[in-house]
């Protein structure tokens, strides 16, 4: 089912899911909105980056007037303390969309991965994994499925606002 407006969604919003060409809503505008399965997520308005799909794990900025999105990996992202988000759509460069920032996500993750999993990095852009990765853990958020669940090569994710942090060990 697609996600439907929440509580302070203005009418007349794009959902996530949906690949808007022009920006449409001001670039880092939050929202909530509701899905039957994933229940309420907040979700940041951003522009696409080149290949991103449904699930990625992205880095953003809002610089005014600069506002940035890249695929995370473990070496942009390595103790950067950079706010992380999931794109909803294949959300590419030259287009903009939502990316869900709280709630149950879907992630991109590596094979392997469990459920109740710690995030981490890795080398491929966009995708996590629960193999740790010094430098690159992602805080407040947890696997909440292993892959294989919404579809391969994604899980669900529990995530308030994360971000990227060196993992203390």
């Amino acid at each position: 089912m697609p996600w439907i407006s929440g509580a302070n969604t203005p009418l007349g919003y794009p959902v996530p899911g949906f690949v808007e060409t022009s920006e449409i809503v001001p670039v880092g505008t939050v929202c909530k909105f509701f899905d039957p399965v994933q229940g309420e997520g907040e979700f940041i308005f951003l522009p696409g980056v080149a290949s991103t799909v449904l699930g990625n794990a992205v880095e953003y900025t809002l610089t005014p007037g600069a506002e940035a999105t890249i695929r995370h990996t473990n070496a942009t992202g390595s103790n950067s303390g950079r706010a992380i988000a999931f794109a909803t759509a294949a959300t590419v460069a030259g287009t903009w969309g939502w990316y869900q920032i709280a709630g149950c996500a879907i992630a991109t993750v590596a094979a392997g991965f469990v459920n109740n999993g710690v995030l981490f990095g890795t080398a491929t852009a966009g995708v996590l994994d629960d193999a740790a990765d010094a430098g690159d853990q992602i805080l407040n958020a947890l696997g909440a499925s292993a892959v294989g669940t919404p579809a391969a090569n994604q899980a669900y994710v529990t995530c308030r606002y994360p971000f990227v942090q060196g993992q203390i060990t």
